[in-house]
């Protein structure tokens, strides 16, 4: 057996339905505590919904090409939407993380940000865009598209993501990612927690922002040219993991292009994905 063929056999298998393993995890997240306001049919499976939500994500398929197998589309758009606003699919993959923290173990010595535009031609640009996370595109003639703001542990695995509009600068959304994280830090007191950024951070703003919260920052300086390889003032590349996890979102064709017109509608699909790409990571070694 060939060296590729072996690592082919390796590689964890695309997620496309809830094992069982991972089902009994996060199933007791996603319960309501929603009364019945009156009787009437059973309450559809939550497993079934959840299932259709992970073939919308890694398809893009609209909502009204949903198979039958995951149930009437406008049940599973009821209950997105539930699951939305109790917050269920942040808490799941703020669960999933915490697993992965006690079994792998997170990085938090290097930690890497930075944005990544994707295309919303749905969207709205200007005043009206911004409560959804949209405006002008700067790379794409100024047609609409959204920015989303990835926060990544040291070797890729995503801790926070906030969306704002294409066309609003890294910087200014640097502060709210910080915060944004869904599971508790350690203390940096306790041990060291660098934060790599390219140079779109470059600003003394930036660096305020992530000395208060207890990081120790490494922004290249824009005034300066980059060392040469082999200079001893040039450091080891760490912040392209940050990349990987953008790669990894990118690999959804619903998160690849935003169809979604609300913002919360896009971001619950990220945390979906999210929730996954731990998963293909995590329950291999629990197996």
């Amino acid at each position: 057996m060939s060296r590729s063929e072996t690592h082919k056999t390796k590689e964890p298998p695309t997620i496309w339905f809830v094992s069982d393993a991972l089902w009994q995890q996060i199933a007791p997240l996603l319960k309501i505590p929603k009364p019945r306001k009156k009787p009437g049919s059973p309450r559809a499976d939550d497993r079934r919904i959840f299932n259709g939500l992970i073939y919308l994500a890694r398809t893009g398929s609209q909502w009204c090409a949903l198979p039958a197998e995951y149930g009437p589309k406008s049940t599973a758009y009821d209950r997105y939407r539930e699951w939305l606003e109790y917050g269920c699919l942040e808490k799941v993959w703020a669960t999933l993380l915490q697993q992965y923290d006690q079994v792998i173990g997170i990085d938090w010595e290097w930690q890497a940000a930075d944005g990544c535009i994707v295309k919303a031609p749905l969207g709205k640009v200007g005043v009206e865009g911004e409560t959804e996370a949209t405006g002008r595109n700067p790379t794409d003639r100024g047609k609409c598209g959204c920015k989303r703001h990835l926060l990544t542990e040291g070797k890729g695995v995503m801790s926070a993501v906030v969306l704002s509009g294409a066309n609003r600068h890294d910087m200014k959304k640097l502060a709210e990612l910080l915060d944004a994280i869904v599971i508790e830090r350690p203390s940096p007191q306790q041990a060291e927690q660098h934060l790599c950024l390219d140079r779109g951070y470059d600003y003394e703003q930036c660096r305020t922002q992530a000395q208060s919260n207890g990081y120790i920052a490494h922004i290249p300086d824009t005034t300066q040219p980059v060392p040469p390889p082999n200079d001893p003032n040039r450091h080891p590349p760490r912040r392209w993991v940050v990349e990987v996890g953008h790669f990894w979102f990118n690999r959804f064709r619903r998160l690849l292009i935003r169809w979604d017109k609300n913002a919360d509608c896009y971001l619950g699909f990220v945390q979906l994905a999210a929730t996954l790409i731990i998963a293909r990571k995590l329950f291999p070694l629990l197996s």
